[in-house]
């Protein structure tokens, strides 16, 4: 289960479009940007509210990223919000 206040705090951060793909938890979500626009965060925060919201496993959600060095970071970024760092 994430942790609320990190969750919120990585939730705060992002800005309204981002905050409306993280909100978007019924079904898959395809997110482009270009680098350095958040994509890794906003994916990372949306997997933790999924997480939060409908009680799902980590091991039932897919992202994938073009990159294993953005995957890696993507694993690190969920596993501080979910308290596993």
């Amino acid at each position: 289960m994430p942790n609320k206040d990190v969750f919120d705090q990585q939730y705060q951060n992002l800005n309204a479009e981002q905050k409306k793909a993280v909100d978007h938890i019924n079904g898959p979500l395809l997110v482009l940007a270009g680098p350095g626009t958040g994509k890794t965060q906003l994916l990372s925060v949306r997997a933790a509210n999924i997480i939060r919201k409908k009680k799902v496993s980590a091991d039932n959600i897919l992202i994938l990223t073009f990159t294993n060095a953005a995957a890696g970071s993507m694993r690190k970024r969920l596993a501080k919000i979910l308290g596993n760092s």
